[in-house]
This record gives structure tokens, C-alpha cells and sequence, in this order.
């Protein structure tokens, strides 16, 4: 649409009856509006939709030419979707993440720190990992993740760890035990571990002692 042809709709504002072809002119020009906006344009392309919503169906913008893709844009507000709403799967807004944590303590060196190996030292390493259920919601019992339950994963991992040189633990005996090596595999490890609930890890994040952390994100 030119620039004229947005300035001189405003006279279409009512929508009041009228025959329909001119009714089906309107909603066509109504659309082409909706759909294609230019920062030159004089006419708020919203009120479009807004008149697309209020005096229109999905189906006879459909019918118009409308693209599926506007039409769940115009009418999402509504609630009215046409054959589109009725095949959309009800969604849910509420997106729950639960946190566990778990504390060990360890030894461990780099192997190749700045060139060269450290010396072997230990820290207070506290592990927090960030779960969810696969489809985001909650259970029947309004339960996203089972504490206890990811807990005790959480801790038994931690477990492996603890009281030892994490440098002989695989697969950290080939690969530097840094923090971040450590966080990925808390993630994978609990990844495996809890997939048979559904859930998945979202970050896994590794302290060593009170002030350093590094987050993974699968």
C-alpha cells in the first residue's frame, strides 16, 4: 500500500455495514495494512488488527489471503484462532527450575597451568545444579523436579569426588580437573542420571570455596 492509501483509510474506522464487496474490499485493505508496515506510513498498522479483531473471524481473513502466521498474531489476543487454535496444543506460561546442592572436598592440580603444573592443593568445592521437567510445567502433584530425589543424585556424584585427588578419577586422570571441566561433567553425569524422571539440567555451577564459580549450560 502507498503512503495515500494509509492516510485516507481512517474513514474505514467505524466498519459500519455495509454491502460485501465493500466489506471484503475493506478487510482487504485492512489487511495488506497489517501486514506491511514502513516507517513512512501515517496509519497505526495496530488499529488494523484491532479492527481485524473486533470485526472479523480467522476464517474470512483466510478466505481474504491472509497469512497463517498473521492471523495467529491478530486473533492470539482474542483467544479466536480459526482451524489454527484448534489444532494448537494448550501451553503453559509456568516454567519451573529447582536448585540442589551439594558440598565435597577435594585435592586437585592443573596439569598445564600457565605452562606449567601445579602444585597439589585442595578446596571446600560446593556444586549447584539448576533442573527441570522436560515440558517445563509441573506433575499431578504440582511438582516440577523431586528435591529428594535430585538431591540425593547430586550428592552421589559429589560423593565420587570427595576425600580424594580428583586427578584420579576419570576421566579427569586424561583431562585437567579445572572448575569448568568439573561442571561439565556434574552435568552430564546428572543429565544421565535423572532422564529417567523426565527432567533435564539446565547449569550446573562449581564453587571453589566461598568467591570463585564457573557455570556450565548444556
Amino acid at each position: 500500500m502507498s503512503g495515500g492509501a494509509h492516510c485516507t483509510l481512517p474513514i474505514v474506522d467505524s466498519m459500519e455495514p455495509r454491502d460485501d464487496a465493500a466489506r471484503r474490499k475493506t478487510l482487504r485493505t485492512l489487511i495488506e495494512l497489517a501486514e506491511g508496515s514502513s516507517p513512512s506510513d501515517c496509519w497505526d498498522d495496530a488499529r488494523a488488527e484491532d479492527l481485524l479483531r473486533s470485526q472479523s473471524t480467522p476464517d474470512e481473513v483466510r478466505e481474504l489471503g491472509m497469512s497463517e502466521e498473521m492471523i495467529a498474531r491478530v486473533f492470539r489476543e482474542s483467544g479466536v484462532g480459526g482451524r489454527e487454535s484448534e489444532n494448537r496444543q494448550p501451553t503453559t506460561d509456568n516454567r519451573f527450575t529447582i536448585r540442589v546442592s551439594a558440598r565435597f572436598e577435594a585435592a586437585h592440580f592443573l596439569r598445564e597451568y600457565r605452562g606449567i603444573s601445579e602444585p597439589l592443593h585442595g578446596h571446600s568445592y560446593k556444586v549447584e545444579a539448576d533442573l527441570a521437567a522436560r515440558a517445563g510445567g509441573v506433575d499431578s502433584d504440582a511438582i516440577a523436579i523431586d528435591f529428594v530425589s535430585a538431591r540425593r543424585k547430586l550428592e552421589a556424584l559429589a560423593k565420587r569426588l570427595d576425600y580424594g585427588c580428583i586427578n584420579d578419577v576419570p576421566p579427569f586422570d586424561e583431562i585437567n580437573p579445572s572448575a569448568e571441566n568439573i561442571a561439565q561433567w556434574f552435568a552430564r553425569q546428572l543429565g544421565d542420571a535423572v532422564a529417567g524422571e523426565d527432567a533435564v539440567v539446565q547449569a550446573v555451577t562449581i564453587w571453589e570455596g566461598p568467591v570463585n564459580s564457573v557455570t556450565f549450560r548444556p
